[in-house]
């Protein structure tokens, strides 16, 4: 295929594309509040993973003594290979719209397809975000890339589960577990809270309806049978605990329905906007260097064009990344299965 500029320059859809990933993430695919999309001009990722989360002390000393030598945390500087992620489709009605010599309306196909496309490959990206945030690891098995991608998280801090598991009303505890696992978070990370309680709102109708929960809440010694959201609200802050966020967005894999977090998970995470949290490198597509795309001030990031094949004469649209969600560091981050 040959890169196609009849209608519109690559760098103009590229920016188009941009516009579009970043409505993306702040609309739809939410889980970008907390591993913030960074474009960098590169093919690799890196970034220092370490430390145990607590600040280590200085010591007194008489006057004119020596001071103490400090040591270094443990850490460890990781890199790795951005993987490429791309989506293009063709446009059918090209040669009824060329003949009509409707030009307008083959751009703004060609727009409309840009934008399905740079929603697939959102789509993709988000969906490692959510493998990340839950279960401190990346892992792609597709189109002939087989990879994991282990950020270390440790191992009390996944995969924890409840005495009683929260489907079962009479006997679950979820506050007690949630304060239980957030003194945990915060023992690792030197005291500092989470600043969210990522989950599904099945997750969250079983805490509503938790004996625990409802006879925390009830007024003037009368137990309602079941509260309101609002209400376990409230209920988290006066026990010192971050609020819910509820994610059930889906992706289609392959035709199929994929949630981005597990329905039956809790993740405790850092606040958004925690920058060492970590977050998703968007880096140098080999698109972006071709010098028909026109991007040598800006190649990094998500790039979109148009290109056409003779035999049969067709107009195809692609858009290309190479990202991945990374966690800087891990360890803001806990995750439970609860139902």
């Amino acid at each position: 295929m040959q890169i196609n500029t009849d209608y519109i320059e690559p760098a103009e859809l590229t920016g188009y594309a941009r516009e579009a990933l970043a409505d993306l993430e702040v609309n739809q695919f939410t889980l970008s509040a907390f591993l913030p999309s960074e474009a960098v001009d590169d093919l690799q990722y890196r970034f220092t993973r370490g430390g145990n989360g607590l600040a280590e002390a200085a010591s007194y000393r008489s006057y004119d003594a020596e001071s103490a030598i400090g040591r270094r945390q443990g850490t460890t500087r990781v890199t790795g290979e951005l993987p490429p992620v791309s989506r293009k489709i063709r446009l059918g009605e090209y040669d009824r719209l060329r003949q009509r010599r409707a030009t307008d309306a083959i751009v703004t196909a060609l727009q409309d397809d840009t934008l399905n496309m740079v929603r697939a490959v959102a789509a993709r990206v988000e969906l490692a975000r959510g493998s990340a945030l839950s279960a401190g690891k990346v892992i792609i098995n597709e189109d002939g890339v087989i990879a994991e991608v282990d950020f270390g998280r440790r191992a009390s801090h996944s995969g924890q589960a409840p005495a009683a598991l929260w489907s079962n009303a009479a006997t679950a505890t979820p506050i007690a577990d949630l304060l239980a696992w957030h003194r945990t978070y915060k023992a690792t990370n030197g005291g500092r809270a989470a600043g969210a309680i990522l989950t599904s709102d099945l997750v969250r109708t079983w805490m509503l309806r938790s004996q625990e929960v409802r006879a925390l809440a009830q007024f003037n010694g009368v137990t309602p049978s079941i509260i309101a959201p609002s209400v376990l609200d409230t209920l988290l802050v006066s026990y010192g605990l971050p609020p819910l966020v509820i994610n059930d967005a889906q992706v289609a894999v392959e035709g199929v329905a994929t949630r981005l977090i597990p329905e039956s998970n809790v993740i405790l995470v850092a606040a958004a906007g925690t920058p060492d949290l970590g977050g998703t490198f968007l880096g140098t597509t080999a698109e972006s260097l071709e010098a028909a795309y026109g991007l040598e001030e800006a190649p990094e990031g998500i790039v979109a064009g148009v290109y056409s094949t003779d035999d049969p004469v067709a107009l195809w649209t692609k858009a290309a990344a190479v990202a991945l969600p990374t966690l800087a560091n891990p360890d803001l981050t806990f995750q439970a299965v609860v139902l």
